[in-house]
């Protein structure tokens, strides 16, 4: 479930005078909500507005918009009219006008169940199959503009990963029931939890040899660089036994502009077999700019996890790999890839908003409205909200 950290997070601030103005998403909720207080109750650019929500949320009806606290953070009004609603709605392409898109099967929003809320835009679902047996899947999704590239990019990522036994698989693309538009996602789902989440069980010796594998396979064949290699997202398949690495969002193709040499994956690797065995991880909790991993290669590791090898075992292999991997960059010995560029998001269709003072008319395209607007004019919205966790019994 969503957790009381990552619940909440402010899109935008706002300065009036002696008032701020806090915009934040409960992505619990996936709802947006405004929240104003006096300057020195808010300062900008501290998250105090999250502090407030969190304070007074439970206690607010689904039809609230917007809050205004006095200087003790003490609530003096809300607001349920629209003209205060400060959600925004991103556009979503519609799947027909996504050429790079069409071999890939689709799912409507509406045939899936919500089973768990994983985290801020990731949620555990179920559909029915061909053969009518409910299938788990993990639904990625993005509810902000400033994302809607981010999914897009790691959609089609996903989608072209060839399967493998060691990398979770892509599922389907998630359409709109009304006019088919792209949502985002569904990956197969793995159950048993992340190395991160189940630090009890006992690390074996050829889940790092996989690992190792499975990033060169990314890295040298595929020219893809995964830029996230950590304990939370490696899964172990119960059914084959094998780690499989998963969460594409911060990848890039190797020379593109988002492949940044500092999160590169052998680094990641190295931190993630340190934490893994010593179940610390202080050395990543700085910019990755400023993450060393010799600072982990040249001292003791304390044990504490389970081993079903020797320690000097895994941290033979790692080495041997890194210098392996040094000697094929040195020589220059990675495989050319073909070029990969993820095609642009479809823009939306203009649309007719009345005329100029000329008569000539005017169109809109907007990548980006607010949802008042919409509403207003009787445009079809995606409806995201739903009721708080704490308040429903999922699947």
């Amino acid at each position: 479930m969503i957790t009381s950290t990552n619940r909440f997070w402010v899109t935008a601030e706002a300065i009036t005078g002696d008032e701020h103005t806090g915009y934040i998403i409960d992505w619990d909720q996936r709802r947006w909500y405004a929240v104003n207080g006096p300057n020195k109750l808010l300062p900008a650019e501290q998250g105090k507005e999250i502090d407030i929500l969190r304070r007074h949320i439970d206690g607010l009806s689904r039809n609230v918009y917007s809050i205004t606290v006095d200087d003790e953070g003490l609530l003096v009004s809300i607001s349920t009219s629209l003209e205060d609603d400060p959600t925004l709605i991103p556009h979503y392409p519609r799947y027909a006008n996504a050429p790079s898109l069409q071999e890939c099967p689709t799912i409507r929003l509406s045939k899936l169940t919500e089973l768990d809320r994983l985290g801020p835009k990731v949620d555990l679902m179920s559909y029915l199959n061909s053969s009518a047996i409910a299938k788990k899947v993990v639904f990625k999704y993005s509810i902000l503009f400033q994302w809607r590239k981010q999914i897009w990019d790691e959609l089609h990522l996903t989608k072209s990963l060839p399967r493998h036994p060691n990398l979770v698989s892509f599922d389907r693309i998630v359409i709109d029931d009304a006019e088919s538009r792209v949502l985002g996602f569904t990956t197969v789902f793995i159950p048993g939890g992340t190395l991160h989440e189940n630090q009890d069980r006992v690390f074996r010796l050829e889940w790092l040899q996989q690992l190792t594998a499975v990033v060169d396979y990314l890295n040298l064949d595929l020219g893809i660089v995964h830029q996230d290699i950590a304990p939370r997202n490696l899964l172990v398949d119960p059914e084959t036994s094998k780690i499989r690495l998963f969460d594409f969002d911060r990848a890039a193709r190797v020379g593109q502009p988002a492949c940044i040499p500092e999160r590169n994956d052998v680094t990641g690797v190295i931190f993630t077999l340190y934490e893994i065995v010593t179940q610390d991880e202080h050395f990543r909790r700085v910019p990755f700019e400023e993450q060393d991993p010799e600072a982990v290669q040249h001292v003791e590791w304390p044990i504490r996890c389970e081993l079903n090898n020797d320690i000097a075992l895994y941290r033979n292999h790692l080495n041997d790999w890194i210098r392996q991997r040094r000697q094929i960059c040195e020589e220059k010995q990675v495989q050319k890839v073909p070029a990969f560029n993820t095609p642009d998001i479809p823009r939306p269709t203009p649309l007719l908003r009345g005329k100029d003072e000329t008569g000539e008319p005017v169109y809109e395209a907007p990548l980006v409205r607010s949802r008042a607007d919409a509403l207003r004019l009787k445009e079809n919205i995606i409806s995201w909200e739903r009721p708080p966790q704490r308040a429903i019994k999922l699947q």
